[in-house]
């Protein structure tokens, strides 16, 4: 039997890797550099079930992710540091908004509570600045090292191969069909390809004439030196700016992604180095919600790149060309969503039939758009 070939050797092309080959299926993964090199060794990791737009069925994905993680995590397989994720509300019509998730939430199953100013002191803000917040306790940090060193492993035990530093320069086509891929270690014949390349996947895309209206945006990250002596949850402030704990006493500061249409496709290959300006406006997010910190000075520091969708939802869908799938555009939730992306689309194999659970990611979403 022809292998599935995966290009991306990210958190998503190895949950495939592990997914498909647990299902006793010839898989082959290729990825240009090392596992995780691209968006997943810039991720902060979070295992994150809050949604500003909640989503029954983007829910039960995570939901889903999560029941494969907790028995590695309560076995010791994995680390996990459940420091919450907390959405802070500076007027009190943003306190309503977070009324309403707060009460979907309860729907879906999964503790969050709304929190007073008062509340937040406890984790160094001050309360002057907020109307309020929303913490989602059960959240926390992941290590993406770990995750994708068990599932590598795991995959090569059930046959997988997995090749790193071999790029996919081509996706051959016969009769409307993939018939295999060229890569720079030579042709190898495929069943299928599934594109899982992260930010290169438009790249992959055009190799096979099809067209998604994926984009990018720039993940900047810094380590701050804070000497803090409160929890910081995943902390989102109304500036584009999430800052959260990190080590003993250290905060880590980033951007999360702007709205689709401030986004454009970049170049994975180029590095970029981050802009003045979020060094300006991290400075200012720590100065007037951290009364408490002082001399905060930068230890570490990195540039990421997302791969964005219109709607923030990642597209996992067939096409029209006959064994070409995407599974592509997680838009920041990588660690998130992956186990779960994985099994399903090992269940649309093995069944013939797409779950359920997939059909809001297919591609056909954006037509009217």
């Amino acid at each position: 039997m022809k292998p599935t070939v995966i290009v991306g050797g990210g958190i998503v092309g190895v949950s495939l890797a592990y997914h498909l080959s647990g299902e006793g299926r010839p898989v082959k993964l290729f990825e240009k550099n090392s596992l995780g090199s691209g968006t997943t060794a810039a991720s902060i990791a979070q295992f994150i079930r809050y949604q500003g737009r909640p989503d029954r069925a983007e829910h039960k994905r995570r939901e889903m992710s999560w029941e494969w993680y907790e028995p590695l995590i309560e076995s010791g397989e994995f680390e996990f540091d459940p420091i919450g994720t907390l959405h802070t509300a500076s007027s009190e019509a943003d306190v309503a908004h977070l009324r309403e998730l707060h009460a979907t939430y309860d729907e879906f199953g999964f503790v969050s509570e709304i929190v007073s100013p008062s509340d937040l002191t406890t984790y160094g803000l001050d309360p002057e600045r907020f109307a309020g917040g929303l913490l989602v306790p059960e959240d926390g940090v992941l290590d993406p090292n770990e995750i994708l060193q068990y599932m590598s492993s795991v995959a090569r035990d059930h046959g997988a191969e997995i090749e790193t530093g071999v790029a996919v320069t081509d996706v051959i086509v016969e009769g409307g069909a993939v018939a295999g891929v060229e890569t720079t270690e030579g042709k190898t014949d495929a069943s299928r390809v599934i594109n899982a390349a992260g930010p290169w996947a438009h790249e992959i895309d055009e190799m096979v004439g099809v067209s998604t209206p994926l984009r990018h945006t720039e993940g900047p990250i810094v380590v701050l030196q804070a000497n803090r002596t409160h929890p910081v949850p995943l902390t989102f402030f109304e500036d584009e700016v999430y800052v959260r704990q990190e080590g003993s006493g250290d905060l880590l500061a980033g951007r999360f992604a702007r709205a689709y249409e401030d986004t454009t496709r970049l170049d994975p290959d180029h590095a970029r180095p981050i802009e003045e300006s979020f060094y300006l406006t991290v400075a200012d997010v720590v100065d007037r919600y951290f009364p408490s910190l002082s001399d905060v000075r930068i230890l570490n520091e990195w540039n990421g790149l997302r791969t964005v969708t219109p709607d923030g939802l990642p597209i996992v869908d067939d096409t029209a060309v006959d064994g070409y799938l995407l599974a592509v555009g997680m838009s920041g939730y990588g660690v998130t969503t992956a186990p779960a992306i994985g099994e399903l689309i090992g269940e649309w194999l093995r069944d013939g039939a797409k779950p359920d659970l997939l059909q809001s990611l297919a591609m056909d979403r954006f037509d009217a758009q």
